[in-house]
């Protein structure tokens, strides 16, 4: 549910989690500015966490895809198969 989120509006996050990176050096109060810094450097790696789990879920898909069709002409069980690792691998994330 939050990578879906994450996903839909990973600009919006990337944006919030630069401005509270840099913007906690420009805080006076030392508690405050590293309190301020760490939530921005947390909102930055979740998001690149998400967006590269994304990535990295595409290209296992485009791959299982075409080694299951190179398959599939033999048998069609293997159609089915890679029909259910991909429904599997998708499940996953959304």
């Amino acid at each position: 549910m939050l990578a879906n989120f994450l996903l839909k509006y990973w600009k919006i996050f990337l944006a919030v989690g630069i401005l509270l990176a840099v913007g906690g050096l420009f805080i006076p109060n030392v508690i405050a500015s590293k309190v301020v810094e760490f939530t921005g450097f947390a909102i930055l790696a979740l998001t690149a966490y998400v967006l590269g789990y994304k990535t990295a879920t595409d290209e296992a898909e485009k791959y299982i895809k075409a080694e299951m069709e190179k398959l599939a002409k033999r048998d069609i069980r293997y159609k089915v198969a890679g029909d259910r690792m991909i429904k599997n691998l998708k499940g996953k994330i959304g």
